[in-house]
C-alpha cells in the first residue's frame, strides 16, 4: 500500500437535481473544484452513498468528441451512459466524471493534434508518440480518490475495464471489486481504438479477440479508412 498523501483541498458545490434522459432517472449532481490543479469533477450520486458499505462507482474521463458530439471512434460515451443506467437501476451509486482528463490526460489542443495524426492512419498510441507523448496514459486518480474518501468509502464495486484504475484505488487501501462494463459492439469505426486499448493499455474486455485474424484485418482497415471515414451506421436514440 502506498503511504497516504497530503489531503488535496477542494471546493464542493451542490447538490442540484439532474433528471437524466440518458440514465432514465434523477441524480444529485455535485461539482468538485480542486484548488491546486484547478481541475473540475462532476459527481452524480444516486441514493445515499455514504450509507452503502460497497457502492457501485464509475470513474469516468471526459471525452469531448464522444460525450458531446457522439464520436463513433471510441466507446467513451457509451460507457458513461451504461454506467449511469446501471447506477439508476441499482438505486445507489456514484459516477465521478473527470472533466479535465480528455485524451487520457491531454489538453483539448493536443487532443485535436493526436486525432489529426490518427486521420493519417496512425493508431492511437503511435499518434500520441508523434505528438511528443511517450506515455500512452497520462492520467492519475489522486483527485478521484479524494472524492471517494470524501464520501467515507473504503470499499467499492468499480465499473471499469481499466486495470490501472483498480490498482490506483487498491494502492491507497480502498478495497475494489471490479465490475466489467461492455457498452458497444465492435465495428469498423471503433475497432482502431478498442484494439489498442486491449493490446497496449491492457484493458480487460472479451469483445475484442486479438488472436482472431478477422479482428486484425478489421483493425487495419479501420486505421486506413473507417475510423476517420464517412459514417454510415446507426444513430443514437437517447
Amino acid at each position: 500500500m502506498k503511504p497516504s498523501k497530503i489531503k488535496l483541498k477542494f471546493e464542493r458545490v451542490g447538490p442540484m437535481k439532474l433528471p437524466s434522459r440518458i440514465g432514465g432517472g434523477t441524480f444529485d449532481l455535485y461539482l468538485y473544484i480542486f484548488q491546486n490543479s484547478g481541475n473540475n469533477y462532476f459527481v452524480l450520486e444516486k441514493g445515499n452513498v455514504r450509507t452503502n458499505t460497497k457502492p457501485l462507482v464509475r470513474i469516468d474521463s471526459n471525452c469531448v468528441w464522444a460525450d458531446i458530439f457522439g464520436s463513433a471512434r471510441c466507446d467513451c460515451a457509451e460507457q458513461m451512459h451504461e454506467a449511469m443506467r446501471r447506477i439508476i437501476k441499482e438505486g445507489n451509486g456514484l459516477l465521478i466524471h473527470a472533466y479535465n482528463q480528455d485524451g487520457r490526460g491531454l489538453t483539448l489542443k493536443n487532443h485535436v493534434r493526436v486525432y489529426m495524426e490518427q486521420d493519417k492512419g496512425y493508431d492511437t498510441i503511435e499518434a500520441d508518440r508523434r505528438c511528443g507523448f511517450e506515455k500512452p496514459d497520462r492520467r492519475d486518480y489522486d483527485e478521484a480518490i479524494e472524492i471517494i474518501k470524501d464520501y467515507g468509502l473504503t470499499s467499492v464495486r468499480l465499473l471499469t475495464n481499466n486495470p490501472h484504475r483498480v490498482k490506483s484505488l487498491q494502492e491507497v487501501g480502498i478495497a475494489v471489486q471490479r465490475v466489467p462494463i461492455e457498452a458497444v459492439k465492435v465495428d469498423k469505426f471503433n475497432i482502431a481504438q478498442l484494439y489498442m486499448k486491449k493490446k497496449v493499455l491492457g484493458h480487460l474486455f472479451d469483445f475484442v479477440n486479438l488472436d482472431d485474424p478477422q479482428t486484425e484485418k478489421l483493425f487495419n482497415e479501420s486505421l486506413k479508412k473507417w475510423s476517420h471515414g464517412e459514417y454510415d451506421s446507426y444513430m443514437w436514440k437517447c
